[in-house]
């Protein structure tokens, strides 16, 4: 791996970390991401991952596998992205603000742990794993969010939420099996 792109995975496994601390953490004040530097700092991690979804695509062969697997990364992160910006501003449910953040902090986390020690085997499939149930688990707090405020939308910001909605419903079941299927075929090289 290059240092430079060494440094940068480093630098966002401890952002990620600081927002997990963050989001767990009950004398951190702020709740989740209506704290203004908690809500920097997952902005840049998030133009941070489209730029990585950006190189990832270049790199790939075209194959109908890769095309999902960009699509699926580019849709996780406009929907973070709208989520935050639509959303949460919105959300009064404290609760469901902290298990976002943490959810998004923790899975991302675990990413930055494995791309950074690539060579350690049970490393990249407990990521796979850890990926499989935190997708499922975090698209489910997802559609609670916005469906917890779509009433409190009017216009355009309603009906994208609408779509993000029901794309998020129909994504569910495709990105978990898709991580599943990641999990037991990094389980089954080993």
């Amino acid at each position: 791996m290059h240092p430079a792109l060494t440094l940068v995975n480093a630098g966002a496994l401890i952002s990620w970390s600081s927002l997990l601390v963050h989001a767990l953490h009950p004398v951190l004040g702020g709740v989740g991401l209506k704290d203004e530097k908690a809500w920097c700092i997952f902005m840049a991690l998030q133009a941070l991952m489209a730029l990585e979804v950006g190189v990832i695509t270049f790199q790939r062969k075209i194959s109908i596998g890769s095309l999902v697997q960009t699509t699926l990364g580019i849709t996780i992160c406009l929907f973070r992205v709208t989520t935050v910006v639509f959303a949460l501003p919105l959300l009064e449910n404290d609760l469901l603000h902290k298990a976002l953040l943490a959810g998004w902090a923790f899975s991302d986390s675990v990413r930055y742990m494995a791309l950074l020690g690539k060579q350690v085997a049970a490393l990249q499939v407990a990521r796979r794993l850890i990926s499989s149930v935190m997708f499922a688990l975090v698209a489910s707090c997802e559609i609670w969010a916005v469906w917890s405020v779509l009433w409190k939308t009017s216009g355009g910001t309603q009906h994208y939420l609408k779509a993000q909605l029901l794309v998020t419903l129909i994504g569910l079941p495709i990105g978990t099996y898709l991580f599943l299927r990641a999990a037991r075929k990094t389980n089954k090289d080993k």
